[in-house]
């Protein structure tokens, strides 16, 4: 539901490049997915829900992965419910500063008449 919401809410409601969705990477642990990945930016979202991400162990997991995220030379931005749901135009500004930091030319839009996108 959160891959979803921020897929549309956030990305296409937006404007911004397409990331790639489940991306595989092995690790020491095994095979891991991220979230979206923006691969020509070096930009990863990790949506985190409550379902997944709770606990000492997943946090830890998740801070390894990002961790491995930035030995290769890509950062992490991990988001929420909040940022999907509440707050998504703001977040669809953000994660286009992050992705223009990275090199992206675009121009995110806003998605309707009451959007409070602030590029």
């Amino acid at each position: 539901m959160l891959e979803r919401g921020y897929l549309i809410e956030v990305e296409r409601a937006h404007g911004l490049p397409t990331g790639v969705r489940q991306e595989p990477r092995k690790s020491a642990a095994g095979w891991e997915f991220r979230d979206v990945v923006y691969v020509a930016f070096g930009l990863v979202v990790e949506l985190d829900g409550r379902t997944f991400h709770t606990g000492k162990r997943a946090r830890d997991t998740d801070m390894e992965r990002d961790l491995d995220d930035l030995v290769a030379r890509r950062d992490t931005a991990r988001l929420g419910h909040a940022q999907v749901f509440n707050t998504p135009c703001q977040t669809a500004a953000k994660v286009a500063v992050l992705l223009h930091q990275r090199g992206w030319t675009g121009t995110p839009v806003r998605c309707g008449p009451g959007c409070q996108l602030e590029p």
